[in-house]
């Protein structure tokens, strides 16, 4: 009788230990699961604090007063040089060359970015839309003919895709459920300072 509880007692302690050993790989498994759950959050946290910083800058730079200048400067290019000859033999490092230059530093750069999902394009539209198809406005007519002139069609290639892109999303409807994007979403509610 002793020998058969010692039997039934070591094969109740070899039965716990598997059940211990199971029970550890599944609190482990869990544990995983958590941590990476954790991290994913973390990581979209943080992917989206980085955006909004990016987003920040670019909108910085886009609005700089030397790129409005410069914006401002352009206006009519397309009327000072109504030729293709006019292009060739003048524009070529003129006053206009150089904002152009500029312009393209600071926009075509911001909406590379912007196209190659580096910055979110729909925040940047979201946020400065209007200027940026305004902006391409004032150059549109030039660079068409830039692009001809110089055979080269990609130029502002990048800059027309934000443009044309803010033009598409303008009219894209907002996210349904979404109570930011609720017309109702301030009924009720006055202004006041």
């Amino acid at each position: 009788m002793g020998e058969l509880f010692v039997v039934i007692f070591a094969e109740g302690l070899r039965l716990t230990d598997q059940i211990l050993s199971a029970a550890s790989v599944i609190v482990a498994a869990l544990a995983m699961v958590v941590t990476a759950t954790l991290l994913i959050r973390q990581n979209k946290q943080l992917e989206h604090e980085r955006n909004a910083l990016a987003i920040l800058e670019a909108i910085s730079r886009l609005t700089d007063p030397v790129a409005i200048a410069a914006f401002e400067s352009l206006e009519g290019v397309e009327k000072r040089y109504d030729t293709d000859e006019a292009v060739l033999t003048r524009f070529e490092d003129s006053p206009d060359d150089r904002a152009l230059l500029l312009v393209a530093q600071y926009f075509e750069t911001v909406a590379c970015l912007a196209r190659r999902r580096v910055l979110d394009a729909t925040l940047l539209v979201d946020a400065v839309g209007l200027m940026l198809r305004t902006r391409w406005n004032t150059i549109r007519p030039f660079v068409m003919r830039l692009r001809r002139v110089r055979r080269n069609e990609y130029i502002f290639e990048n800059f027309e895709w934000i443009a044309m892109f803010s033009v598409w999303w303008k009219d894209i409807p907002r996210p349904k459920g979404d109570r930011n994007y609720a017309s109702d979403q301030f009924a009720g509610v006055a202004f006041k300072i």
